[in-house]
């Protein structure tokens, strides 16, 4: 009797460590998939970021470059349009390196 009983007891122990540990290998296999998915979702959510973030920088660039190419016209445009005054500056030249 003692022993029908203890050995009925190592059965359900036995029955609960395997049921322990399907559910431990099912919990694994959970956290496994979910954590993969979690990584899938914050790769595709930070492609997006970045893409969005180097287009707007690209954008801001080309407008720079435009605004510098205007403001660089303009001063080319303004240097062309002075008159230039050869004689006094050769006087100045003179002046300053011969002390005339």
């Amino acid at each position: 009797m003692k022993t029908d009983t203890l050995g009925h007891l190592i059965e359900i122990e036995s029955k609960a460590a395997a049921m322990l540990m399907d559910a431990q290998t099912e919990a694994d296999r959970r956290t496994a998939e979910v954590r993969s998915q979690a990584d899938a979702d914050y790769k595709v959510q930070y492609e997006k970021l970045v893409n969005e973030l180097e287009s707007e920088t690209e954008r801001h660039i080309r407008t720079l470059k435009q605004q510098y190419d205007t403001a660089f016209d303009a001063y080319k445009a303004e240097l062309a349009a002075c008159a230039q005054d050869a004689s006094a500056f050769n006087g100045l030249l003179k002046n300053l390196l011969c002390g005339n």
